[in-house]
């Protein structure tokens, strides 16, 4: 049998892959899941076992197969490779809007059962576009699609904070527990590039919607998983946006109501209209509109939320673990009040002294 030495350096996460020595095997990154016509299709992303020899580059390729049964499918796709499937380094698994939607607790109950599968890989959902489609974009930057969109959700936090990573086991935990649901990112194409396109929540197995980037910034606010995101209010066509730097804010239950409070500071970021914000009282101003226009997005957040019945912040186990009562839809209809303060970090900012003389 002839011996493939593969000397491995692939900068995946936020690890890299040790040195390896590969007799006969596919190493599969990651996989994608599709149901059409009645039909399971599985797409595998496999790293090549040639690296590009201009660059360095490991890259990957993909195959699909498919079959009315979704073992059959896995079985039918790892076939079609020419060395064993290798399943211990996948780091993605890719959702069509057909499987999330009807087809969900199958894939949770298949990949809990499998032995080939680690189960710390990270799930994401592509509502509109296939996840062959997904897998097969690959670039010269970037030769490894799976790598591409991790580093995509782990990078975007530190921009736009819409970004949700979450693994398969701390998915099956969150369905499994009582007075918890799940959620997590959607993916899309635009033009070729990878962008993320929102949140999708559920109740349980059941998938109810996706939520747009925004709303997705404000879980990771309730969450507590931010960092600086922009918010911008218009006065008169001309915006005015901060950046929020710190802070934190708590949710709290009662047979009455759901209660927002905490608070958070932030930074100026535009200021088209020219204000004068080293006018104390013009701060106020700003610190009071952006403190109305937060709350409301909390507030509107937490609606869609019960809207949904999907308990992505937790707030029956939250509420159970205080009462040891056991209600799970309990807060669907319950009255929201918001008192989330916010206020610009003075920081920075330049104040006129007023001369003695």
């Amino acid at each position: 049998m002839k011996k493939i030495i593969l000397i491995i350096t692939l900068f995946f996460l936020t690890g890299c892959y040790d040195y390896k020595e590969i007799n006969d095997l596919a190493i599969i990154s990651a996989i994608g899941v599709d149901y059409q016509n009645d039909e399971y299709i599985i797409t595998l992303e496999v790293l090549n076992d040639q690296t590009d020899k201009d660059s360095g580059k490991i890259k990957s390729y993909t195959t699909t197969g498919k079959d009315h049964s979704l073992a059959k499918a896995l079985e039918e796709t790892a076939d079609l490779l020419s060395d064993q499937a290798n399943y211990t380094h996948v780091k993605l698994m890719i959702l069509s809007e057909s499987i999330i939607d009807g087809k969900f607790d199958t894939i949770i109950d298949f990949f809990m059962r499998s032995t080939y599968f680690r189960e710390s890989f990270y799930v994401i959902t592509s509502t509109d576009t296939e996840p062959e489609k997904i897998l097969d974009n690959t670039t010269d930057e970037a030769p490894i699609a799976s790598s591409a969109i991790i580093s995509l959700l782990e990078s975007i936090n530190y921009s736009s904070n819409s970004g949700v990573l979450k693994t398969f086991d701390q998915i099956v935990e969150e369905i499994l527990a009582f007075g918890k649901d799940t959620c997590f990112s959607n993916i899309t194409l635009n033009e070729k590039q990878f962008a993320i396109d929102g949140l999708a929540i559920f109740d349980k197995y059941e998938y109810k919607t996706t939520l747009d980037n925004e709303e997705a910034t404000i879980y990771n606010i309730l969450s507590g998983n931010f960092y600086r995101p922009i918010f911008s209010k218009d006065y008169d066509n001309k915006f005015f946006s901060i950046a929020i730097t710190a802070g934190k804010t708590d949710i709290s239950t009662d047979t009455t109501k759901i209660s927002l409070s905490g608070n958070l500071t932030g930074k100026i970021m535009d200021n088209e209209p020219n204000f004068a914000i080293r006018e104390l009282t013009t701060l106020e101003k700003i610190n009071k509109d952006f403190e109305k226009l937060i709350n409301e997005k909390l507030t509107n957040f937490i609606k869609t939320l019960q809207e949904n019945k999907s308990d992505i912040l937790f707030l029956a186990e939250s509420y159970y673990q205080k009462t040891r009562i056991k209600e799970e839809n309990f807060w669907v209809n319950l009255d929201i009040t918001s008192n989330v303060s916010f206020y610009i970090n003075k920081k920075g900012l330049i104040y006129e002294v007023q001369d003695e003389n």
